[in-house]
């Protein structure tokens, strides 16, 4: 075979693969290896989120707001959120998720209202508005989000979701509780 129909038939990689390469020829000092998932988890995340900006526009939503009013409309029921339970579920800082309400109140999508277990305290609810809005969403960002999905087979998307279930539950693992860090402490003090 010709020398470049062989190189025609061979997988050209992706933007990794060259980066990869390039870093490993600029620092041989150093591992990159960690490129060929994190460095693609990255590049696929910042692919999703150009795309699912797009397809948001037409209901004059970004995915910040989106995931918002997502988050709500799954986990709110009637009574909405407390804003630790939202930010937690955005995950976002508490300053950047008052900012954010505050946007959807301003354009009626939410509202904050006393919480009924707790005088002191408030949720965050839907505005029947809001509710309208990000059904509509849901239901186009299911689809197109679908399809994106089905760019794998079924065992493939399968083996993913399996991989990069352990990798988020090994960042969202809670850390054991430090007693005895903590029983030495007050052993010194005493």
């Amino acid at each position: 075979m010709p020398k470049d129909k062989a190189a025609e038939t061979q997988d050209p990689g992706d933007t990794l693969d060259r980066f990869m390469a390039e870093w490993s020829a600029e620092r041989p000092d150093l591992d990159f290896d960690y490129l060929a998932t994190v460095g693609r988890i990255l590049r696929v995340s910042a692919h999703l989120r150009e795309n699912m900006d797009s397809w948001l526009a037409p209901f004059g939503l970004t995915w910040e707001m989106f995931d918002l009013l997502a988050s709500l409309q799954r986990s709110g029921g009637k009574t909405g959120l407390r804003p630790t339970d939202l930010y937690e579920a955005c995950m976002l800082s508490s300053g950047a998720m008052t900012n954010r309400v505050d946007r959807a109140e301003k354009l009626d999508y939410a509202v904050r209202q006393p919480d009924p277990d707790d005088g002191r305290a408030t949720r965050i609810a839907l505005t029947r508005r809001g509710r309208v809005l990000t059904e509509k969403a849901m239901t186009e960002h299911a689809a197109r989000a679908g399809a994106i999905s089905h760019r794998l087979t079924a065992k493939e998307q399968a083996q993913l979701a399996t991989l990069l279930r352990k990798l988020l539950k090994s960042f969202e693992a809670k850390p054991a509780p430090r007693k005895a860090a903590a029983n030495g402490k007050r052993a010194a003090l005493a």
